[in-house]
């Protein structure tokens, strides 16, 4: 299983930090954050990349192993158009610089596609919603291992 909790955390945490604003998880519950924020969903739970994972042994042990892809679509929301456009850029930077090395280091993750921004402002009421978004996909290793008693003996009769 990969450590989901472990690389939300990486994500929101670390490019928190960096950009100095919050992030928070879409369509969560509580009030909205003030204005600017930027909001993260995981759009595609990892899948699988095509192929069959790699199975080994050790002991008792068996592991198998996969890569797997997810996408984390993240918008950013502000008063002014222009904010928000700018603190997409800056998310979308980190992703393709130091954040790319911080997620690869720290939980082993790496970042396989930064998308374009796009508009995606919406009408709320008479009010405009400024928002800019983009997706990022990454790539992991999901690990399995579970316990394999071998088979000691067996008898075999032959007819």
């Amino acid at each position: 299983m990969i450590p989901f909790r472990n690389i939300r955390s990486a994500i929101v945490q670390s490019s928190s930090a960096e950009l100095n604003m919050p992030l928070v998880e879409m369509n969560g519950s509580g009030p909205a954050a003030p204005y600017p924020y930027i909001t993260y969903d995981f759009t595609d739970i990892p899948d699988p990349t095509s192929g069959l994972a790699a199975v080994s042994f050790d002991g008792l042990n068996k592991t198998h192993e996969e890569t797997v892809e997810f996408t984390v679509s993240f918008q950013s929301y502000a008063d002014y158009k222009d904010e928000s456009i700018e603190n997409a850029m800056k998310l979308r930077d980190w992703f393709l610089t130091a954040g790319h090395q911080k997620l690869k280091d720290d939980v082993n993750v790496v970042v396989a596609r930064v998308g374009a921004i796009q508009n995606r402002d919406v009408r709320v009421g008479n009010e405009w919603e400024r928002r800019n978004g983009f997706d990022v996909d990454f790539r992991t290793v999901n690990t399995i291992v579970t316990s394999e008693l071998p088979i000691e003996s067996a008898d075999i009769q032959r007819s």
